[in-house]
């Protein structure tokens, strides 16, 4: 199957972002498949960094991290660290991390690459991709759960003059809507984990909640949205 084009791919995400959220829309827009569209939605596009302002605290990530892999690369390879590990340790080590888990996550895979001699991976079946394994509507629908969540978080910013017990109220409502958006888009994220063979150790590291937890919160979520 040939690869999509990076253009297509870059004008769905363009007309998306524009406020046309509806899949099917863009696919008639395009004049391509509902799935073309999902995939397009759910690829991650190359980062760029426009932080002139912290280019010295980026050189000294890209410094520890350097120093991080180069310790990795001195071990046997059932011993070196997953990414998450390894930023985890960049976290603790820098004094101030500008970067995103994501931007840690394609340097380390592009640096092993790079030493272990193998070219840029091609791209992978749509079923190992996050919009195969998660469903074509499950990132859109997460998506609109954190974007939620966002403009309820901005209500956090009160001003003007009002009484602080009714300030402190529009917080707490604000907040509590916001959390239980954030909540309910990181149980859809582990239920596809699960689908995609994450253990609930593993999530339990990157989400910092006990396995048990976890699990509860992952089965209590789908018996609500099965029943």
């Amino acid at each position: 199957m040939p690869e999509p084009d990076p253009e297509l791919l870059d004008a769905i995400r363009r007309d998306h972002q524009a406020g046309q959220r509806l899949p099917e829309a863009l696919a008639k827009r395009h004049g391509v498949g509902r799935r073309m569209v999902m995939e397009a939605l759910t690829t991650v596009p190359p980062i760029t960094l426009d932080i002139p302002a912290d280019e010295e605290e980026l050189a000294e990530v890209r410094q520890c991290l350097e120093m991080l892999l180069e310790e990795d690369r001195a071990k046997a390879p059932e011993q070196r660290r997953e990414v998450f590990e390894l930023y985890r340790e960049l976290t603790l080590r820098t004094s101030r991390c500008p970067v995103t888990y994501r931007w840690v996550w394609q340097y380390i895979t592009a640096y092993r690459a790079q030493h272990a001699g193998a070219g840029p991976a091609g791209p992978a079946s749509y079923e190992r991709t996050w919009a195969g394994a998660a469903g074509l509507d499950k990132a859109e629908f997460v998506t609109g759960l954190i974007t939620d969540a966002v403009r309820d978080l901005a209500g956090l910013a009160i001003e003007g003059a009002m009484p602080a017990a009714d300030g402190a109220e529009l917080g707490l409502v604000s907040l509590g809507a916001a959390r239980a958006r954030i909540d309910q888009a990181l149980c859809e994220l582990a239920l596809t984990g699960l689908i995609s063979g994450l253990t609930p150790a593993r999530m339990s590291a990157f989400t910092r909640i006990s396995e048990d937890d976890l699990v509860q919160r992952i089965e209590d979520y789908h018996r609500l949205m099965t029943t």
